[in-house]
């Protein structure tokens, strides 16, 4: 019997599948610690995604090259388990290596400071950090340091706090920012935003109170205001080619012609906010290729005679509460969207998407006009994708009248019903 190797170690032959081409490889020889053939960058690369006192305890020891990696790591990860004096040594160990990247997540469970969290943020700053990864949690408030707003090679900062922290620096200069994403933040004005408009291309804001905000930008591309809590917003980004969006007060929006992707939430009672300019609203989406809208119906109260037509729009996914609140938006759209190919009707989703302000409501929408003599769109055979996702336990009878309703008016090659 041929002996058996495991483990890569001992003699092994590697032959081509043509037999006149086959030629005996060297083997290796036994014992050969391979992890040390790595290059040096590759081996940060990998360290850099673990936690920094991993890499420098337990897997300094797994091979003698990686004895001392630690030490110029372009990337250091730091939890709430770590002690002071780990991370203080460990910063002071590291000399002028260059930090590209730097994860802290910190907890505080009594009334001390973050007092040597925030000097870990100066020592990062100082080493021409690119990349700020923050996450605070706990019962006291963290108090992000000035110097972060004011570093000049930080190209992304991620910031997500538990307690709710009001963010007005003295001073903001980020002239190398791209990437901005705030979680739990109170913003008292827009002079943060404001001040990184120069370069910003990703702004993203989630569960924060912007009060009166204004977001003013010819070079965002990728925009997502969800969750928030505001009393009027304005955005004028006409570059925007992705927007994610939850009504909750009053909005304008600017004309996007370079939108691709939107999602959309009106949530709670968004729709009264819009009523004044709801025509205005929709016109600035009109150039998506790719439209998701929550509680839509509810925008659609009283439809203008004139209202945006949404050309380029190929795939449309409706959430709604309930069945009967699906029959105004398909017939708009459908006397809208001239080249849809692809439509989705959900009534599951709407309640994941608003669970976060317990807003929503499970009454019965109160149609309304019958299924029977709404004004839907003539016979089009374009629709090439039908997508129902309905709950097996209301509006049965409603669903039957509007799967009748859909496959007569869109006629699609394909069709697909999924029940929950």
């Amino acid at each position: 019997m041929p002996p058996v190797f495991r483990g890569g170690v001992g003699p092994r032959r590697c032959f081509a599948r043509d037999p006149a081409k086959r030629t005996a490889m060297p083997a290796e020889a036994p014992g050969r610690d391979r992890l040390s053939a790595l290059p040096d960058d590759l081996l940060q690369h990998v360290l850099g995604f673990l936690d920094t006192r991993l890499a420098v305890g337990p897997l300094s020891l797994l091979s003698r090259r990686w004895r001392h990696l630690w030490a110029s790591m372009p990337r250091l990860n730091l939890d709430a388990s770590v002690p002071e004096r780990f991370g203080s040594v460990l910063f002071l160990l590291r000399d002028d290596a260059k930090l590209h990247t730097f994860t802290l997540r910190c907890s505080r469970t009594n009334n001390q400071a973050f007092v040597y969290q925030h000097w870990w943020l100066r020592h990062a700053v100082s080493k021409g950090i690119r990349v700020l990864h923050i996450a605070a949690d706990g019962a006291y408030r963290f108090d992000l340091p000035d110097c972060v707003f004011n570093c000049a090679t930080l190209e992304e900062i991620v910031l997500s706090l538990t307690i709710p922290e009001e963010i007005a620096p003295k001073s903001v200069c980020l002239p190398r920012l791209k990437k901005l994403r705030l979680v739990n933040v109170r913003l008292p004005d827009s002079s943060v935003v404001e001040s990184l408009k120069s370069g910003l291309e990703e702004l993203d804001l989630h569960r924060c109170s912007l009060y009166q905000f204004r977001i003013s930008s010819h070079t965002v591309k990728t925009l997502s205001v969800t969750a928030c809590a505001y009393e009027e917003i304005h955005v004028s980004a006409p570059n925007v080619a992705s927007l994610r969006l939850t009504v909750a007060g009053r909005v304008k929006l600017d004309g996007m012609p370079s939108l691709l992707t939107a999602w959309v939430n009106i949530s709670g009672h968004g729709a009264n906010h819009l009523a004044p300019n709801e025509h205005d609203f929709l016109g600035a989406l009109c150039s998506t290729q790719h439209l998701e809208l929550f509680n839509f119906d509810s925008l659609l109260q009283n439809p203008a005679t004139e209202d945006p037509k949404f050309g380029k729009l190929k795939s449309l996914y409706l959430g709604e509460l309930v069945v009967a609140d699906f029959y105004r938006p398909f017939a708009y759209f459908l006397n809208h969207a001239p080249n849809l190919a692809s439509l989705t009707l959900d009534t599951s989703k709407v309640f994941e998407e608003n669970v976060w302000n317990r807003k929503v409501s499970c009454q019965v929408s109160t149609l309304k006009e019958p299924y029977d003599k709404m004004n839907l769109a003539p016979e089009s055979t374009g629709l090439e994708m039908l997508r129902l996702r309905i709950s097996k336990g209301r509006d049965a009878a409603e669903y039957s009248k509007m799967r009748k309703l859909l496959k007569e008016k869109t006629k699609p090659k394909e069709m697909e019903v999924i029940w929950f």
